[in-house]
């Protein structure tokens, strides 16, 4: 499958990022708000819209399959064992079969913001939900563990051979073991961390934040040994880099995080010196850019805000390489395929299916 579950850094499909705006090769009309990110496999693409989770053709854009929960699904799905996984804000989780959207089990905790990491090694699930808990469960629906965070888990856990990465909104970041689900460390901050966490070989990247302002925001670089190597302010004042809910994407030398507001329109793309934190530089959007994480094609990175765009920026210096307009905000992340086609959901309640990169892009990790 074409999904990326660890949250790992890399340049997507060494794919190089078009100069203009990208056509639209088609697009749906779902019928509500998107706000969960599309997720590709070999030939469908998987979202939800309001409280219908759908499939479609990822070459037409055609209905293949709908299913309707009780109540919204903001959560990002995954692809695992043959099914499309997804929680709901009716407390329940649920493992739909890819091709027929078949229900083939759910469980009940509390509602389920956050997105869902697969770990194809042990057949299992990693989700959290509001009862504070990190949940894993087999494939087959069988229960492995539930750990005890404290804080409401709206992160969507990271995987690497040996940890499980995850926060919460009291502001405690934590690694388990893998295997057993047991903590190793944890570390606490004074915000929210909802961000899907990005794993280097050199080191954990986070942001945190608290939407509402009274908080403030910031990007942090981590040891894997739960040591903090460096807090970013983003260069200071009273919010610090305002709320950043966004996994940091890096390329080369910048780590780049999208923040912002709910209480005005403020939204800032922040490009940071990988080894000190240090600002290199600064995009201002329309409005808030803290939900949509930065997706790496070559030595760009594109991600939407709530101004109702997806902005292509150059991971170097920030520069606009191009912006596409939807009819609403975006909240999601964008997805890739290996053809070239970028897939991202707006509240319009339409997915996009974007012309915008091609082959040719960048082998490796450029030096930025």
């Amino acid at each position: 499958m074409l999904q990326e579950a660890s949250h790992r850094g890399h340049l997507a499909h060494n794919f190089l990022l078009s100069a203009s705006a990208p056509s639209v090769r088609w697009s749906y009309k779902a019928g509500g708000e998107i706000e969960s990110s599309p997720v590709v496999s070999d030939d469908l693409v998987f979202s939800a819209a309001g409280k219908t989770v759908f499939a479609l053709d990822r070459r037409t854009g055609e209905k293949k399959w709908t299913f309707r929960a009780k109540s919204q699904v903001l959560a990002s799905g995954a692809l695992g064992g043959g099914a499309f996984f997804a929680g709901s804000d009716d407390k329940h989780f649920y493992a739909l079969d890819q091709q027929t959207g078949k229900l083939l089990w759910k469980f009940k905790a509390d509602e389920f913001t956050g997105g869902v990491a697969v770990g194809e090694e042990e057949g299992a699930v990693y989700v959290g939900s509001a009862t504070g808990q990190l949940h894993a469960y087999f494939f087959n629906g069988t229960k492995r563990f539930n750990f005890d965070a404290g804080g409401n888990v709206a992160s969507t856990p990271a995987l690497d051979e040996t940890g499980i990465y995850f926060g919460d909104d009291a502001g405690t970041f934590f690694k388990l073991d893998r295997h057993s689900g047991s903590q190793v460390w944890n570390l606490k901050f004074a915000s929210g961390i909802r961000c899907p966490a990005r794993l280097e070989e050199d080191g954990i990247f986070i942001t945190i934040g608290d939407p509402d302002g009274s908080k403030s925001g910031e990007v942090v670089r981590v040891d894997y040994d739960g040591k903090v190597r460096w807090r970013a302010d983003c260069g200071g004042g009273k919010r610090k880099c305002l709320s950043c809910w966004t996994s940091p994407a890096v390329v080369g030398n910048i780590v780049i995080a999208g923040c912002g507001l709910d209480s005005d329109e403020t939204g800032v793309v922040w490009g940071l010196d990988k080894a000190t934190g240090d600002v290199r530089w600064k995009f201002s959007a329309g409005n808030d850019c803290q939900t949509s994480s930065p997706v790496v094609i070559g030595d760009a990175v594109v991600l939407g805000c709530i101004d109702g765009k997806l902005y292509a920026l150059n991971a170097a210096d920030g520069h606009l390489r191009w912006s596409f307009t939807a009819g609403a905000g975006i909240w999601a992340t964008a997805a890739l395929d290996e053809e070239g086609t970028i897939y991202v959901g707006s509240h319009d309640g339409k997915l996009y299916a974007l012309q915008g990169a091609s082959p040719g892009g960048l082998n490796g990790h450029a030096e930025l």
